[in-house]
């Protein structure tokens, strides 16, 4: 259980900020928030408070808490990626790249506990609101969309589009059930080294598939 960051007591009042970063800081007190107490119990006044914003503001940036946390998670995988891109050098081969890329994805997305605490919470909620759920979904897709182009600038023109997606397919799921998991594994080398033995299966696969055309 991570300790909450923020106080739950919806009562506190807080000063106004500089309009600037506003929208920045709600996006980041929604995650510490979300982390924290989960959806229900993560209001908009508490995110408010936490923010160091009006409610007013918060409201002028984000109609609803729905829309709010949609636009929490986006901004999340966003700076991810952007973060993996910046990181991510050309390769001397295919799988010299892909192999680079995998280890950047156990970084951002398994090794970071609050992205995974974050991404986990998230999905759970959204089975319980409809909302969250078209929300989530559209997260996902997006996500598999920067994934594919990821493997498409690494792997080139070589590999055919149906194994572009069955790749992304395959490592969601490997990313999915492994973040589920991070929180509780102690033994940190064997659950990395559980991850690359997947992570070497699909380049395999993928490699494989590349040379049979």
């Amino acid at each position: 259980m991570l300790t909450p960051a923020v106080s739950a007591d919806d009562r506190v009042e807080v000063p106004e900020t500089a309009p600037g970063d506003a929208r920045q800081r709600i996006l980041q007190a929604t995650v510490e928030c979300f982390r924290a107490y989960g959806y229900e119990k993560s209001s908009m006044r508490l995110i408010a408070t936490t923010a160091k914003v009006s409610q007013t503001l918060l409201h002028y940036h984000f109609e609803t808490k729905e829309k709010l946390f949609d636009a929490a998670i986006n901004d999340v995988a966003k700076k991810l990626f952007a973060e993996a891109e910046t990181q991510l050098t050309q390769a001397a081969s295919v799988p010299d790249g892909l192999a680079d890329a995998a280890g950047l994805l156990y970084t951002l997305f398994i090794d970071n506990l609050d992205t995974v605490t974050f991404v986990v919470e998230f999905g759970a909620a959204a089975n319980h609101n409809d909302f969250l759920r078209t929300a989530y979904l559209d997260f996902r897709d997006a996500q598999r969309q920067q994934f594919a182009g990821l493997l498409r600038t690494i792997t080139g023109a070589d590999a055919p589009d149906e194994q572009i997606d069955e790749s992304v397919r395959l490592m969601e799921i490997v990313l999915l059930g492994m973040s589920m998991q991070r929180p509780f594994m102690t033994d940190a080398a064997r659950f990395r080294g559980d991850f690359d033995s997947f992570v070497l299966m699909l380049i395999t696969r993928l490699i494989e598939g590349m040379a049979s055309r």
